[in-house]
């Protein structure tokens, strides 16, 4: 009977050591896992901290990440250099449009055109016979596919200005307007002659 005693209250001695090293577990692995919340909470935190420092609204300065990840600019000579690329950038953006109207100036000026009569009207042609029609302009055309590339070229370009503009630098932001206006002052005059000779064309 002692000996059965024995047995009894070494099994219960076993087993709360044996409940007692569960808790001991559970609560190692409840610290373990409110430590990785906690870090992650952090890193988050520090992310959301990192992400609060692209500002949203008008700041001057000189330190700008610039469209791409190596256009990090730190010091002021390198901003400098930056804003007068910006700006003839902006300016040459006005003389890709300018140069593309210029191309169709120079397709509508080298048409020839001619009064053709319907034939049941009974009225000759004021064309002579060796004088050639009207020429159309064809979607396979090597002028056309000239044009689709400066196209994509200039909504390429229209777009990096953008982006730049959406920095809210205000010096950058000085750069593109400058930069547009400048190309508008030195290309802009000539779209009037364009726009006058192609409303006479027809």
């Amino acid at each position: 009977m002692a000996h059965s005693q024995h047995e009894h209250h070494h099994s219960g001695h076993d087993h709360m050591e044996h409940h007692d090293m569960s808790q001991a577990d559970y609560t190692l692995m409840n610290e373990g896992i409110n430590s990785t919340l906690r870090q992650g909470n952090g890193d988050h935190k520090s992310h959301a901290s990192h992400g609060s420092m692209m500002a949203m609204t008008f700041h001057g300065g000189y330190v700008e990440t610039i469209l791409f990840s190596w256009w990090d600019v730190k010091e002021i000579g390198p901003f400098i250099g930056s804003f007068i690329a910006i700006f003839i950038m902006a300016l040459l953006y006005e003389g890709l449009k300018y140069y593309r109207k210029h191309l169709l100036w120079k397709s509508y000026a080298g048409l020839q055109y001619c009064a053709v009569a319907p034939p049941d009207k009974g009225v000759q042609n004021i064309c002579s016979p060796d004088e050639p029609q009207v020429i159309q302009p064809t979607m396979l055309s090597g002028a056309h596919a000239y044009q689709t590339v400066l196209h994509g070229l200039q909504v390429f370009i229209s777009y990096m200005l953008m982006l730049v503009f959406m920095t809210y630098n205000t010096w950058l932001c000085v750069a593109v307007v400058l930069g547009s206006a400048t190309g508008y002052f030195l290309f802009g005059w000539r779209e009037s002659v364009v726009v006058d000779f192609t409303e006479h064309c027809h």
